[in-house]
């Protein structure tokens, strides 16, 4: 609301016809917060970029006349226990290069900003509250730096990190649906000597790959995801699913075993020679948001459905950029990077689709270590 007022008082001559027509009020259940709203033109982008993609609210009168999301995009702030944290979303292609392409492992710093900085709260919690004392939301901190650890620990290939913190998240689980949450802190310090002692290494190695049902997994998600409409969000992201389609030579045609054979070489003449050098860009890419998506306590089914929405996102981009990279004959950091900012943009934006592929995990029986398994390995 208060940025409204500010905006019926510009008076620059450039500026003032296109606030007039763009900027309108919320007339359902206004708030001080979601006063207004700024109109996107014909072709879904904001009316107010110039012929450079430049904003020209803040080029003409300053970065102080911007609304909070203008002001704040592509941070994410959520509040634990009363310290705010800042994230990013990979929507943003530059958000994404900066934070993915670092082959340094992710950290954390801690500072302190003026009081009047923007901020748009995602998510707040306390987990010092008496009413988390024997819940699982307890214990967020450990398990949260647990998680980040095993994800960061580069002593094994990153889908063994991913299948050791199933193993791990799958014994929580039990510890919750048994009222067991005390015992975390035993369960960490146990995983830690076993992950230490390469305990997990035989088990993994003898896990056999199953490609066939990596491919109808992830059909049925892609499925779902062409019932969405084609805006300027998701048309990037659908652009990089046709890629992936032709690169392995999709089509109705051919079997299941001629679509699986054509995937498994891209992935051994393209994928792994390049990845095999650059797992820290998807290491970074979990990191981000395992620390932007409190898990492994968001969910309300539980901590493994945390684990479950984790893997759904590892595995559908690195399918994708398999097939991507057949397409293109190599895969590189800008395929990698349009990519994620264009999935992030088209499913991480996108609640009602992200909340109905898990229902349908769930109601299919793919909630299980076994299937997040087999998305995992290849």
């Amino acid at each position: 609301e208060e940025m409204y007022k500010k905006y019926r008082k510009v008076s620059k001559v450039e500026l003032r016809p296109l606030l007039d027509k763009n900027v309108t009020r919320n007339r359902s259940n206004p708030t001080i917060n979601n006063y207004a709203k700024i109109k996107m033109n014909d072709k879904g982008n904001c009316p107010f970029l110039d012929n450079e993609k430049l904003c020209m609210i803040q080029k003409s009168i300053g970065a102080g006349y911007l609304s909070k999301v203008c002001m704040t995009y592509p941070r994410v702030t959520n509040i634990v226990n009363g310290v705010c944290e800042k994230s990013a979303t990979m929507s943003c292609p530059e958000a994404a290069r900066i934070a993915l392409l670092n082959d340094k492992p992710m950290e954390f710093d801690e500072t302190e900003e003026p009081g009047e900085v923007q901020n748009i709260v995602n998510g707040d919690i306390d987990t010092e509250s008496i009413k988390y004392s024997n819940k699982v939301k307890k214990y967020f901190w450990p398990l949260r730096i647990f998680s980040i650890s095993i994800l960061q620990n580069r002593n094994y290939e990153l889908g063994e990190r991913l299948i050791i913190l199933g193993s791990f998240v799958g014994k929580v689980q039990q510890y919750v649906e048994n009222e067991e949450v005390h015992n975390i802190p035993k369960l960490i310090n146990e995983y830690n000597s076993m992950i230490e002692d390469r305990f997990f290494k035989k088990y993994i190695d003898g896990i056999p790959a199953n490609l066939a049902i990596q491919m109808q997994l992830m059909k049925e998600f892609n499925d779902q995801r062409f019932a969405i409409a084609i805006t300027p969000n998701t048309k990037a992201y659908l652009q990089c699913v046709i890629e992936f389609l032709q690169g392995i030579n999709y089509d109705d045609k051919s079997t299941v075993e001629e679509i699986t054979a054509r995937y498994e070489e891209a992935y051994t003449n393209y994928y792994n020679p390049f990845m095999k050098e650059h797992e820290y860009i998807l290491e970074n890419f979990l990191v981000n948001h395992i620390f932007k998506d409190f898990f492994p306590i968001s969910s309300d089914e539980g901590v493994f459905d945390d684990y479950m929405k984790l893997v759904i996102h590892y595995s559908l981009i690195k399918m994708l950029l398999i097939g991507m990279s057949a397409h293109y004959k190599q895969l590189n950091e800008d395929i990698i990077i349009k990519l994620i900012y264009s999935f992030s943009r088209a499913i991480d934006h996108n609640k009602v689709f992200l909340n109905n592929t898990y229902k349908l995990f769930r109601e299919n029986g793919y909630n299980t270590m076994a299937y997040m398994v087999i998305l995992i390995k290849n």
